[in-house]
Parts: structure tokens; C-alpha cells; sequence
């Protein structure tokens, strides 16, 4: 099956993407390379439209744009599973707090006790012929949040690497909601 129209039919410009995010909505934001960018500076431009937006993810590699303003604080709190030196600085702001948890409970925590996610926006590598996107590199429990989340936003970035041969290394096409397209 070619299933390219379905990819045309979900294409979305990444200010469409994240027009359903609300105010006091969770939303996952990735997992260190798998975190999102185009999407992160989209949902930054509504920061006067929105409060009480609790984003979540881990070990980030750059700062986040939502945070970049003095006030983000007042609109979006970053919930990290484990810290890098950037989330550090953003505990010390007052936009951030550390969720300690074993990394390798991290699927089954998603399953069993978080339950609920209203958005995962997630960075994956470019389909492959039979309709997958591979997490690349940080596979680990991103097939969990997408399991109990409402809406799945995928980026996908054609220089992010395709890990094959690890469980549940990937989605398939057909249950993600939108695609938004970066490259950087």
C-alpha cells in the first residue's frame, strides 16, 4: 500500500499543529533529540493565548522558545523525567520541576499511572514505504506516550537517524493525527 496521501492528507504547517493545544493541556514535547523544534517555536508565538499549558519531556539539548520570554512562566511549566543543565537553569527561573523516576519504568509509568496525555508532539525520522516513523535514537517510551495520548503530532525531520530492531522503536502513519515537516 502506498500511503503517501495519507501523509499529504495529515501535512500541516506546525502554527496549524498546534492550534488544539489549550490552556491547562499536558502535553508531551519529546525526549531529547526527539524534541520537538518547529513545533516548540509555533506553540511559542501563543504564549499571550494560553496559561497553565504543563509540558513535559527530558534531557534537553537547547533551550526551549516558549521559555525564551521573561513571563513564560505565567503560561507553560516544563516537567523533566531527567535533567540536563538546562533544565537545571529553568528550575532556578521558577518554569520547571524534576519528576525523578528509573528511566526503565518510564513505558510502564505511562501506561499504568499517567493514563492521559492531551498532545504528544514527538521529532521521528521521515516514513518509510510501509507507512512507519522511526524514533531514531530515543526510541524508549515514546510508543507509551503515544498509547494514552488524545492527539499525536509527529515532526518529522529528515536528518534524524532511523533506529530499526529495538520494541516499540516507532509509529505507523495511521495513528498519528497530524504531520508537521523541519529540517533542522
Amino acid at each position: 500500500m502506498d500511503f503517501r496521501e495519507e501523509y499529504k492528507q495529515k501535512l500541516v504547517s506546525a502554527d496549524e499543529a498546534v492550534k488544539l493545544i489549550k490552556s491547562g493541556d499536558w502535553v508531551d514535547y519529546g525526549w531529547c533529540t526527539n524534541t520537538v523544534d518547529a513545533l516548540d517555536q509555533a506553540l511559542a508565538k501563543r504564549t499571550d493565548e494560553l496559561t497553565d499549558v504543563k509540558l513535559r519531556g527530558g534531557i534537553l539539548m537547547k533551550p526551549l522558545a516558549v521559555f525564551a520570554r521573561e513571563d513564560a512562566g505565567e503560561h507553560f511549566c516544563w516537567n523533566s523525567w531527567h535533567m540536563s543543565g538546562i533544565e537545571r537553569k529553568m528550575i532556578n527561573r521558577g518554569v520547571a520541576y524534576y519528576c525523578p523516576i528509573r528511566y526503565s519504568e518510564l513505558p510502564r509509568w505511562y501506561r499504568e499511572n499517567v493514563r492521559h496525555v492531551n498532545v504528544a508532539m514527538i521529532q521521528v525520522a521521515p516514513m518509510d514505504a510501509h507507512g512507519w516513523f522511526s524514533f531514531g535514537p530515543q526510541a524508549s517510551h515514546l510508543k507509551a506516550v503515544c498509547d494514552v495520548s488524545d492527539v499525536i503530532i509527529v515532526e518529522v525531520n529528515k536528518y534524524m537517524p532511523r533506529c530499526l530492531g529495538g520494541f516499540e522503536d516507532g509509529i505507523h502513519i495511521s495513528q498519528v493525527d497530524m504531520i508537521v515537516e523541519s529540517d533542522t
